[in-house]
């Protein structure tokens, strides 16, 4: 009965009478394992990390073998920054797990697996996990990889990213296909690599831009933006993540708020990010309101790099077009829900992650109309260039 009014609450997006539900599960049921999991997720979507900390370390204690009880506690520390005790426990997060977005580790060597500690002579596999945003953040380490003595660094990427990550810096081959066996010495999950080089707080690149597109794309896609901006500063937008991700409706903007925005855009040009098929309305809708959809002439992630390097600005919710502007080195203006992913901490308008990135979050859960408000502002003043 509990568990049925919690999720009930959370599907109509009440993030308060959901915690409040929790609340009299755990006083009819005081130190219930599966309440105290809910409590902890809450607190960590309103934006309360430490008291989100205090219900997984609860659950911790009454089932530490668990390996989600770990991951839980390992997500609430590092979005205080707690890195040194937060990234060990993160190693939890597939423990259990044979596959994920198409990637299995149960199929890998154990007795393989680099745990840290010097690379001399070594050929590295590094394997891709979670969304296209985690592989374009982490795979600025590959120099450091090399530092250690790998002589080669091979990286298991998503199929849109395998073009713009082959610019990775000592990256020797980026590819989407299996890698055989005898093709390399050691493999390592991406996200663990942080873990494994001592890391103990957010780090801005070694070097900016440390991805870039093909000379072709990049001439490409000036030629075609300089024909419809001419002058004029050009934003691009992106107001929505990837639909499979469980928080996507959180961190996603709606067409009307969007629609908003481009009222405020003054002279600029402003060029729709989305991929994927919105619909003939949706693209009428978009048109009318003075927004250029690009749609799927992105053919891959090498071309929005292409288009982000000829922006002015970048606006972005929590997506991998906003890692990649950060990883280009361009400006990007980050819109964050209450409780952001813990890459981006708990507060503060900019991140080390990445240095041209300014951050609006919100202040009150769910209020998207303040943020909307401040960047409007920051939009009107919007000069070129910036």
């Amino acid at each position: 009965m509990h568990q049925g009014e919690v999720e009930r609450l959370l599907q109509s997006g009440d993030l308060d009478a959901a915690a409040s539900a929790v609340q009299r599960w755990l006083d009819a049921e005081p130190g219930r394992l599966l309440a105290l999991q809910y409590q902890g997720m809450i607190r960590l979507w309103l934006g309360e990390a430490a008291a989100a900390e205090e219900s997984f370390r609860a659950a911790l204690a009454d089932a530490p073998e668990l390996p989600r009880n770990q991951a839980n506690l390992a997500i609430a520390l590092l979005s205080q920054g707690k890195y040194r005790e937060g990234l060990p426990l993160y190693e939890a997060r597939y423990a259990g797990v044979a596959a994920h977005d198409g990637v299995s580790f149960g199929g890998l060597d154990e007795a393989r697996r680099w745990r840290g500690g010097d690379l001399a002579g070594k050929r590295l596999l590094l394997v891709r996990e979670q969304g296209l945003g985690d592989q374009i953040q982490f795979i600025r380490f590959v120099p450091r990889l090399r530092a250690l003595g790998a002589t080669q660094v091979i990286a298991s990427v998503s199929t849109r990213l395998r073009v713009l990550l082959s610019s990775a810096p000592g990256l020797d081959l980026a590819t989407d296909e299996d890698v055989a066996p005898d093709a390399y010495d050691l493999w390592c999950p991406l996200l663990s690599v942080p873990l494994l080089l001592g890391l103990e707080g957010p780090q801005a690149p070694d070097t900016l831009p440390y991805l870039t597109a093909p000379e072709t794309r990049l001439l490409q896609w000036r030629r075609l933006v300089d024909e419809w901006v001419g002058s004029r500063p050009a934003i691009g937008i992106s107001w929505a993540g990837s639909g499979g991700n469980a928080i996507d409706s959180r961190r996603s903007l709606s067409l009307d708020q969007v629609f908003e925005l481009v009222e405020a855009r003054g002279d600029a040009v402003v060029l729709s990010m989305q991929m994927g098929d919105p619909g003939m309305e949706r693209i009428e809708q978009q048109c009318r309101s003075g927004i250029i959809p690009l749609l799927d002439m992105q053919r891959d992630m090498a071309d929005a790099a292409a288009i982000i390097s000829r922006l002015d600005l970048l606006i972005s919710v929590d997506t991998a077009t906003a890692h990649l502007a950060g990883a280009l080195g361009q400006p990007v203006w980050l819109l964050l829900p209450a409780g952001a992913d813990w890459r981006w901490g708990a507060e503060h308008d900019a991140t080390p992650w990445y240095p041209s990135m300014r951050i609006f979050r919100q202040r009150q859960p769910g209020n998207w109309g303040e943020v909307m408000g401040r960047v409007k502002q920051e939009l009107r003043g919007f000069s070129h260039p910036i």
